[in-house]
């Protein structure tokens, strides 16, 4: 293989580890298992990274920071709650039972223990960052009036209609007793949780 820059040279050990890692989990994969894989030498892979655990954080972070990104890009003003946390809801489904995300949470509920790095990473660029985001829009509603929450239980609002999407679907998807979610029962789901947030939240006088 030819030989490439520093910064390529790294993206492509990543690429190599985290198909070991989502094939293997954290535990069962070894930086023999990464090298066999095409990733380079031993010695290679210690030169730019100094274990697994730094490896796995870093392809992890990256993977779940883009997906956060996407999923919840939401408006930069205020807009219609219920059709946008609707429009939100739908995608934030995808994302939880998305292969490859499912697949890291996985791996990180089993090593945060021994590896509490590991957990804080994953918190940080999703849940958090999810949050925060979401947090965000629903602080410009309620400047527009068009919720009704107190400041300071927006951040417990963001994250109670997130997980009445997961009600039925996430727990039992990760523990493998059901498959993904399809289209009609994400639908019913997103609309049942948006239907109780609004009835908790929306402002006397408006729709």
């Amino acid at each position: 293989m030819a030989k490439l820059p520093p910064a390529d040279r790294r993206a492509y050990i990543l690429s190599a580890a985290g198909r070991v890692f989502l094939e293997q989990g954290f535990a069962g994969a070894s930086i023999g298992d990464i090298a066999r894989a095409g990733a380079g030498s031993k010695g290679t892979l210690y030169t730019y990274f100094s274990g697994k655990e730094e490896m796995f954080e870093e392809f992890m972070v990256a993977e779940i920071e883009r997906r956060v990104s996407m999923t919840f890009e939401l408006p930069a003003e205020a807009s219609d709650p219920a059709r946008v946390l609707k429009a939100l809801g739908i995608r934030y489904l995808d994302l939880i039972t998305d292969p490859i995300v499912s697949s890291l949470l996985r791996v990180v509920i089993a090593e945060a223990v021994r590896f509490p790095k590991i957990g804080h990473a994953f918190n940080d660029a999703g849940p958090r960052a999810a949050g925060t985001k979401l947090t965000e829009f629903l602080a410009l509603c309620l400047a527009d009036g068009q919720l009704a929450i107190d400041d300071a239980t927006l951040p417990m609002a963001a994250s109670q209609f997130l997980r009445l999407c997961q009600v039925g679907i996430l727990q039992e998807f990760l523990l493998g007793v059901r498959s993904a979610p399809h289209r009609a029962e994400i639908e019913r789901t997103v609309d049942a949780a948006v239907a109780m947030f609004m009835a908790a939240y929306k402002a006397d006088g408006h729709a």
